[in-house]
């Protein structure tokens, strides 16, 4: 089988050897090598990973992952690993979707003390990649929801920044995470406080089977929230 010159070259650019991308998808070394020697087509879920860690398209290094993948796939596919609770997230995964994104970021986030603590400089990086265009849209419990402590008291600068949409609405339940096609998505158990709730890491493909319904859901947050009330601020517990 030919060899992949597109994806050695994408891997060249980068800077990025077949051991060092083999590590970073948690992949055998063997299994990158023959994408390269051999041609072969990875799984899309990899073939995406591996596409964003090289800032490349990965039908442009892969032409036949359409044919393979592209018109089918399933939701398992769009599944990259599920947290029995938030707490075990990798810390650094948060911020490092906030990083990686090239084209947008949602953020709807019932526990504003939880993102805080996770990012703890959202503000200035969110405004840093507004700055380039990125698309950033983040909504926040409302002050009458009967959250303890709102989006003025956690981040009082966010709603101000230069093209960061901010608005406030009362239903917020669970958290939803949108960085690019990642998601990271608390889904909500009755009985449980959102810290111990599952949390689930998506990649979106294309018809997106799973992550459609989020991605309507993170629509429909922005669409039906309000204005942010910044001059409002409740008193933090």
């Amino acid at each position: 089988m030919a060899a992949n010159e597109r994806l050695r070259g994408a891997m060249v650019t980068a800077n990025v050897t077949i051991e060092g991308l083999a590590r970073r998808l948690g992949m055998d070394v063997k299994s990158v090598e023959r994408w390269i020697t051999h041609g072969r087509t990875p799984h899309a879920r990899n073939a995406h990973a591996a596409a964003k860690l090289l800032a490349a398209d990965p039908y442009t290094l892969w032409p036949g992952l359409g044919d393979k993948h592209r018109s089918q796939p399933t939701p398992r596919d769009e599944l990259v690993t599920c947290y029995p609770s938030r707490s075990v997230v990798p810390a650094e995964l948060w911020r490092g979707l906030v990083l990686d994104a090239v084209g947008m970021i949602d953020i709807a986030v019932a526990n504003l003390l939880f993102l805080a603590d996770a990012v703890w400089d959202l503000e200035s990086l969110l405004a840093d990649k507004a700055a380039t265009g990125l698309r950033v849209r983040v909504v926040a419990p409302s002050a009458d929801s009967g959250t303890r402590a709102t989006l003025a008291d956690i981040f009082p600068g966010l709603a101000s920044v230069p093209g960061v949409r901010v608005v406030e609405h009362p239903g917020l339940r669970g958290d939803l995470f949108r960085s690019d096609d990642d998601l990271l998505v608390t889904t909500p158990v009755d009985g449980l406080t959102p810290a111990l709730a599952p949390v689930l890491h998506l990649r979106r493909l294309g018809t997106a089977p799973l992550t459609s319904g989020y991605l309507t859901a993170l629509d429909h947050l922005f669409t039906t929230g309000a204005p942010c009330r910044t001059g409002l601020r409740a008193v933090a517990a």
